[in-house]
């Protein structure tokens, strides 16, 4: 049996009402999900492909688009997606593309559908991109995707502080936070560089950000 196309595989991603709880914790999630027959290698190339044209989503309302980050990116999830980015029978430029193209999924979607102040406390939306680097499956622990992902990783949320908006900023951040345990010196330069720019960041990512920079931010 082939498997599913990219289109079948964003529709079982993303097309659920909303309600708690989520689709992916009912008890027939294991006979709904395994007949996509999408491999880990399918899963990554699936990602990387949402990441890089997230337009993609547009059929799609904000919470759906949350939920639908939850699933793929927690750490949690039943579907384990993003656990693929981890799997080193997977070419290792396979899954950096994939980490790389997030940058790309920020830019060009959550900065332009996010505007002004973050709401990481009420919205859906903003609530899953706010815990995306939370949930990811690895926080840079060693053996776990290995230093080239690791360092991929780092690129990306250092890319994504880059971008002029408040919940990109604050995503990155969070992440880098917890990134700190394993990753001192890295987290602590490029939030540095973060902090040097000082031109268009709000008084809120500069106090995160001095908090984030030493790995104590909530």
């Amino acid at each position: 049996m082939a498997a599913a196309t990219f289109e079948q595989w964003l529709e079982a991603v993303f097309n659920h009402p909303i309600r708690e709880p989520e689709w992916y914790w009912n008890d027939d999630f294991d006979e709904r999900w395994r007949p996509l027959g999408v491999c880990h290698a399918l899963t990554v190339d699936y990602m990387t492909r949402t990441f890089a044209s997230p337009d993609c989503l547009n059929a799609y309302s904000q919470e759906q688009i949350a939920q639908g980050i939850w699933f793929l990116i927690g750490e949690s999830s039943p579907g384990r997606s993003a656990h693929s980015l981890l799997k080193s029978e997977i070419p290792l430029q396979k899954r950096i593309g994939c980490v790389d193209a997030m940058t790309n999924f920020f830019r060009a979607f959550v900065a332009t559908v996010a505007l002004g102040a973050a709401d990481e406390k009420k919205n859906p939306f903003h609530i899953a991109c706010y815990m995306w680097w939370d949930i990811f499956p690895t926080h840079g622990t060693p053996n776990a995707g290995g230093a080239d992902l690791d360092d991929a990783c780092l690129n990306t949320m250092a890319a994504i502080l880059t971008i002029p908006s408040e919940l990109c900023q604050l995503s990155a951040l969070h992440g880098l936070n917890h990134w700190h345990l394993h990753h001192a010196e890295e987290v602590e330069s490029i939030v540095d560089k973060f902090l040097q720019r000082k031109s268009g960041l709000t008084p809120r990512m500069v106090e995160y950000a001095a908090t984030a920079r030493s790995g104590r931010a909530l």
